[in-house]
């Protein structure tokens, strides 16, 4: 039981560890996915602002609701860069 507990804990250290770093072309293509979907989601803010301005309130929630899609894919980008790249 012990020899299968030790090479259970070897196992998974073994591959926590080979996935440390990935090369710098990747991380910089992450790096600059990341700023564009932040600046999609800024995009969005603006056309939904116009939009509630204009009184079309269906097209200001479909715009707002794509802005939070942007923004949670830019969360979820900036976690794997942060574990990946740095």
């Amino acid at each position: 039981m012990k020899y299968i507990f030790l090479t259970l804990i070897l196992i998974t250290s073994l591959s926590v560890s080979s996935a440390a770093r990935w090369d710098d072309k990747g991380c910089g293509r992450i790096e600059a996915g990341v700023g564009q979907l932040i600046a999609a989601s800024e995009s969005m803010r603006g056309l939904s602002e116009g939009a509630g301005k204009d009184g079309d309130s269906g097209a200001e929630k479909e715009l707002r609701e794509m802005q939070l899609l942007f923004l949670e894919s830019a969360g979820h980008w900036s976690t794997i860069y942060s574990t990946f790249c740095k």
